[in-house]
Parts: structure tokens; C-alpha cells; sequence
């Protein structure tokens, strides 16, 4: 039990100085036990998509037109609703970002303006605005759109961005 006490006690006194928190690292060495397994998962499904899209461009026109030979898009083009079933792309990814959540189950922003005037207190309607709010948010563009940021555009978490439909340019910052 003595050592157990020693390292707490050790961890509560050195929380009173700062610098040495900053040396500690409590992460894990790796973010996945095995990254190789992760990559070539990905390299198949593009493989077996692009070899599905190969076999219909031949065979069928009408269903290859919404294949596109990349995995993600694959998995919601053919949906002829997904304008109304967006947050289903969330269920799409693969790799290493196969299990983050992003903005799905949160509500749709919808981004009415390009602005970027005010980095601190931004308006409702523009991006930046999304970007700050704590809820996880599905942030989608109903037009075509130029953001010219001004500032560097920091995310909180549980945010995506969906510019599907929309011709969207993010610049700047």
C-alpha cells in the first residue's frame, strides 16, 4: 500500500507546478494497436470500389453513374434521398476516422452567410458562428459559397461539415 500512497503523493505535489504537468505524458503510445490493419482495410474497400464501378461501367449506365470508385461517396451517391438522410454519411467513414461521431445526431446549421467579419463574438448565420457552439452540430451550406476567413477557424468538437450539393470555398485564415 506504501507505494501506491508515494504515487499519489507524488502526482498531487507536482500538480502545483505547472511545468512539470506538461512532461507527463498519459497518452497512448499508439492511437490504434494496429494501424497497418487500419490502412490496408481502407486500400481494400477502395479496390473493391473501384473494381464494382469498372464491372457496371460496362455493364450497366444507368446504376454507374452514381458509383464513383471512391468508398465514401459510394456508400451514400446511390441514395437517391440523402439530401434529407445527410447525417447517414457519417456512418460512411473508414480508417482512422471510422469511429468519430462529428456532428452526427446534433442539429442542422445552416450557413446563410459567407462573412467573416468578427472573430470573437460572430454573427449567427456564418460559419464561424457553427464552429464555436458546444452542441455537436450538422453544418450544411444551402447555396453555392465563398468564406474568406479572416482568422485561423478553430473547431469545438462534434462538428461536421457537409457541402454536398453546394459548390463550397472555404480560404483564409
Amino acid at each position: 500500500m506504501l507505494p501506491i500512497n508515494r504515487i499519489v503523493l507524488f502526482f498531487l505535489l507536482s500538480s502545483f507546478f505547472p511545468f512539470t504537468i506538461s512532461t507527463f505524458n498519459l497518452t497512448f503510445p499508439i492511437p490504434h494497436p494496429n494501424p497497418n490493419e487500419v490502412a490496408q482495410e481502407v486500400q481494400r474497400r477502395v479496390n473493391a470500389s473501384i473494381s464494382r464501378r469498372e464491372t457496371l461501367q460496362t455493364t450497366q449506365k444507368d446504376i454507374s453513374s452514381c458509383l464513383t470508385g471512391n468508398p465514401i461517396d459510394d456508400c451514400w451517391k446511390c441514395d437517391p434521398d440523402w439530401p434529407n438522410n445527410r447525417q447517414g454519411l457519417a456512418d460512411c467513414a473508414i480508417g482512422f476516422g471510422q469511429y468519430a461521431k462529428g456532428g452526427k445526431g446534433g442539429e442542422y446549421y445552416i450557413v446563410t452567410d459567407s462573412s467573416d467579419d468578427d472573430a470573437v463574438t460572430p454573427k449567427p448565420g456564418t460559419l464561424r458562428y457553427a464552429v464555436i457552439q458546444e452542441e455537436p452540430l450538422w453544418i450544411v451550406f444551402p447555396s453555392n459559397m465563398h468564406v474568406k476567413l479572416k482568422q485561423e477557424l478553430i473547431f469545438n468538437s462534434y462538428k461536421t461539415l457537409d457541402g454536398r450539393g453546394a459548390n463550397v470555398h472555404i480560404t483564409g485564415g
